[in-house]
């Protein structure tokens, strides 16, 4: 009998690997096709290969779930080695204040409000304070051997500091330009 025959017969559409188990059961049935076919139907058959389609599918979705696990620990093991391969260090753009300076004026400084640093930096440099935006947090950097750029998704504490007028931090915004004022010198903030 050919497949084709049967799925007539049966109405039901068999893969070649559960044909081949039909078909030994049809050469090992004593009877014409049409009775093979009625007794299969009969006898469960759709019915037992759909439960032999479903097991063979938890089957693979259970393979495919360890080859996804073993994946993920191949691929987390590269990226940790490509992570010491590329030796990735803390980076801060040697035209902006170091973070080491800044700790040290948190030391001796006081912690400035928004109101003071706008007010104060309006006064210095002339901008207007309604356009003055205070920026607390400044992006945390790290740079590797090939000297690419990368950030951390850490931030880092940038609040305005006054200690006297030599000695003095804010970074701040004014339209679309970035800056930093630096014991009372303005820069632009390359960030």
């Amino acid at each position: 009998m050919m497949i084709s025959e049967f799925i007539e017969r049966t109405g039901f559409e068999p893969t070649a690997a559960e044909y081949e188990k039909i078909e030994d059961a049809y050469y090992n049935f004593d009877g014409n096709k049409d009775d093979f076919c009625k007794a299969w139907k009969k006898n469960g058959g759709i019915e037992q290969t759909c439960r032999d389609r479903a097991k063979k599918i938890e089957q693979l979705k259970s393979q495919i779930g360890e080859l996804e696990r073993d994946l993920m620990k191949q691929i987390n093991e590269l990226t940790q080695q490509l992570e010491r391969e590329q030796e990735w260090r803390p980076y801060t753009d040697e035209r902006n204040f170091s973070q080491k300076e800044y700790d040290h004026l948190v030391s001796s400084g006081r912690i400035m409000t928004d109101a003071e640093a706008i007010r104060w930096i309006a006064d210095e440099f002339g901008f207007r304070e309604d356009k003055i935006k205070i920026i607390h947090e400044i992006p945390e950097y790290q740079i590797n051997r090939h000297s690419c750029l990368r950030r951390t998704g850490k931030m880092i504490d940038r609040r305005p500091l006054y200690d006297a007028t030599d000695w003095n931090y804010v970074r701040f915004d004014v339209g679309n330009w970035m800056y930093e004022c630096v014991n009372d010198e303005l820069h632009h903030f390359c960030g």
